[in-house]
Order: structure tokens, then sequence, then C-alpha cells
């Protein structure tokens, strides 16, 4: 784009946002939280899935003021989400679940409504909302904590991190490999060798239940950066690093430049213009992992919220630097449990992200809980057991085995480790439901999303 397209661009955005007809959307969470799905279902319903029927608490679908909403043009340079490929996956027999997010893309929307009250709903005849909605692998959200880190204080981090329960003995190789390293030879090659053995251990750690805090997420995700030397990273031992050493420092140059050209650049690209949030946590995936797992979650998403600012949007604010005014923390996959768990499911959430709630607060956003499955893939019912009515779900394994099942209960706190000791969870992985196309994505608590979410601008 020419500089005189980019300030035209700019300059109808900057408008649109004074005028609060521009919202930019951050879907937000660690791998597998659902995040793809999770765009593709809130883009489906807003496009074709708008009646009362299936979004009964949105409520301008409710009022019948919603005209509908359409994809939007966008900039050609930036990668568009996926949403018709992921939309055939599902279409598929068997439906799959679309692949995972390996880069930042965007995905733009117009929706088109009347208004429901004041000057706009006498003078218009219609009125509309301008969304951006950004898309972006988990694995780089989770760089954003070592801004606040110098290259001694990650290793030191790193090793911590690595020495917990449920990582030592994948850690113990690379180990042993850094205790034998020479860390005079600050070579290219030797560096990248040593790169290679920790890109290894970050890949065995990203097929590991639990490991959430693998470092850098671009070793793992390379995307544009593929070969750069700044990607020869890794963390030595606390006590190598703190040395005045060829090795160490060639790694701290490494890790200076991958923070200033790598996570400052992505994080004020997109995370620092986002006016609203939303932060999908799998609660489930981490229970069935065990203590350390759920601990480690606790902590990734607690270091991922202190990147972001919150607040209410003045209008300079919305024009100059946005903040986010509206946070959604959604427990994902809540179709993986019966419905009368989901209240434990949302105060399991809430207490896992309790500190940051807290900060989220006090800086006067508004905030939100609740547990929600984009694409349902479960229905609900009950069973007799005894005389006794029990719930139960209905859905398909990953092997596609036919299950009717009780799943277990949801503790609404988290348990201690010796709950875990005495008890294995194992909500189990299921495939999405059949859907042919010609009807709305089948979901649980959409609507409510998109009340919390855009039910204020659609007014």
């Amino acid at each position: 784009m020419s500089l005189f397209g980019r300030v035209k661009h700019q300059g109808r955005e900057l408008t649109s946002r004074a005028l609060e007809r521009h919202l930019r959307l951050g879907v937000t969470g660690l791998s597998g939280s659902g995040k793809t799905a999770f765009i593709t279902s809130l883009v489906h319903q807003l496009t074709q899935g708008d009646n009362s029927g299936n979004l009964p608490f949105f409520d301008v679908v409710q009022q019948q003021r919603y005209l509908g909403g359409q994809l939007a043009g966008q900039v050609l340079a930036v990668p568009r989400f996926p949403l018709e490929q992921n939309l055939q996956y599902l279409q598929q027999e068997p439906p799959v679940w679309p692949l995972s997010t390996t880069g930042w893309s965007q995905l733009n929307l117009q929706l088109r409504y009347k208004a429901g009250s004041g000057v706009r709903a006498h003078l218009q005849s219609h009125s509309e909302l301008a969304l951006e909605i950004v898309d972006y692998p988990g694995e780089w959200l989770l760089d954003l904590p070592m801004l606040t880190m110098n290259y001694t204080q990650w290793c030191e981090f790193s090793w911590q991190l690595f020495s917990k329960a449920h990582r030592a003995e994948t850690a113990q190789p690379f180990k042993q490999l850094l205790q034998g390293a020479d860390i005079n030879d600050g070579s290219e090659l030797y560096v990248q060798q040593l790169t290679d053995s920790y890109k290894q251990l970050l890949a065995q750690f990203h097929q590991t239940a639990g490991a959430y805090l693998n470092q850098p997420g671009r070793l793992l995700i390379p995307g544009e950066l593929a070969g750069a030397p700044m990607l020869q990273l890794f963390p030595l031992l606390p006590e190598q690093a703190s040395q005045n050493t060829a090795l160490a420092a060639k790694l701290t140059q490494h890790y200076n430049s991958y923070c200033k050209h790598v996570i400052k650049p992505f994080y004020q690209r997109y995370f620092s213009t986002l006016d609203r949030q939303v932060i999908l946590v799998d609660c489930l995936s981490a229970l069935n992992a065990g203590h350390a797992a759920v601990t480690e979650l606790q902590q990734a998403l607690q270091l991922i919220l202190q990147s972001f600012h919150y607040g209410p949007s003045s209008l300079l604010r919305r024009l100059f630097k946005p903040r986010i005014s509206r946070v959604l923390f959604a427990a994902s996959k809540a179709d993986h449990v019966t419905p009368e768990q989901h209240k434990s499911l949302t105060l399991l959430l809430q207490q896992l992200l309790q500190q940051p709630l807290k900060n989220s607060q006090y800086q006067a956003a508004t905030t939100e809980a609740m547990a929600i499955a984009a694409i349902r893939a479960s229905a609900s019912g009950f069973v007799q057991v005894d005389g006794l009515a029990q719930p139960c779900l209905s859905g398909t394994a990953a092997d596609q085995k036919k299950l009717n099942y009780f799943p277990g209960e949801v503790p609404a706190t988290v348990p201690p480790q010796a709950v875990f000791e005495r008890h294995k969870f194992t909500f189990l992985p299921l495939q999405p439901l059949p859907w042919h196309g010609t009807s709305a994505l089948p979901h649980i608590r959409m609507d409510h999303v998109l009340q919390f979410i855009l039910g204020d601008k659609l007014r």
C-alpha cells in the first residue's frame, strides 16, 4: 500500500473510531483453547445465524433491529482468517475441527442495524459498525512476559519452570547438554546446534499436557522469521548466564534483538490497539493433566494479562491510545461436560483468573466470565439409572467411536495436590457434531458472548 493509501486508510479508521463505528476485537488464549473455532462461529453467527431462535440473548437480534452482517474488504497485505476453509472442515463427513492457528490473521465485518433510540433512530434508516477480528498463535502470545525480563532473568525463570514435576524428566537431556557445553564458544555453528536441541525440547513440551509456557514462541512457529539469527536463542543454566562468556554474550544479544524487533512490534501492532478482548481458557484439559498443569495455566494467564491495558475509552483514548474496555474470560469446551456442571466450570475459571480479574476491574474495564462452546460437539440428555434420571452426553470420540456417558464433575475451585493424587480427571476430546451448512452452527452461549462484546455498540 502506498503512503497516501495508508494515510487515507488510517484517517477513515480514526474517524470511525471517534464516532464509535469501529471496533477491534482480539481473540486470545493459549494453544488448544479453541480460538479458531471461536472466530469461525462468531463470524457465522453474525452473518448466517442471526435469528432470535438461535441467538435469544443477543438484544439487537431479539428486538429485530439487526439487519445483517457481511464480510468486508481488508488490506491485501494482511493475512486473511480462513473462514471458508474452516466451514468446509465442519461440513465434511465425518466433520473435523479446523486447523489450529499457525500465523496471525484478520477478518473484517460490516454489521448493519437499526438504532433502538436517540437521534439516529429517527433520522437514519440504519447504522453500521465495522468489526475487526484479530487471530494469532497462542505460542506468540506467551512471548509477551519476556518484555519484563532481561536475558539472565529469563534463564532463571525458564529453569525454575523446567524443574516442575511435569517437565523435569523431559528437560533433563538438554540440561545435561548445557552442563557439558563450551560456554566460551559463540560461533554461529555451535549456537545453532544448541538451538536445534532446545527447539526439540520445546516441541516435546508442546506435546506435554499442561506445559503452557514455551518461550520463545517463534522458535516453535517462526512464521516469516524462519532462519533469522535472532531465533538462535535458548536459556543457559542460571549459573552460566551470569558469567561473562562468548556464548552468554551472543545469546544476550539475540534475546534483546528478539524483544526489540519481534515482541515489541507484535505487541504494538496487535495488542495495544484492541478495544475489546476475548480470552479463551481450556480448564478441562488442565484438570486432565494434573495439579502442576493447573498451576502453570494460572501462572501463564497472570503473566499474559499483565501485558494488556484495561480501562474506559474516552474520545481521545479511542483516537490515539485505545484501551480495552470490555474483557470476556471464556471457559471453552463447555459442551464436554453436562449442563449442570457449567456453573462450576465458570467458578473454576474465576478462581484461576482471580488476580487478573481484580486488576482489570481496578482499572475500570467491564469484565465477565462464562462457560461456552463456540461449536457444539455433544448433545446433552438423561439416562435412567436405578429409576433415577442421570445427566449424560452423547458425542463422537476422536477415533469416531460413538459415546453416551457422564464425563464427571467439575470442581468449582482448584483442587489441592492430594485430590489429583487420588482422582484422575478424564474429560474426553470430542469431534464436532454433524453440520451441513444449511443452519446456524450449534453453540452454547454465543448469544451471551455477542451481547457482552457488541451489545452496547448496537443499541
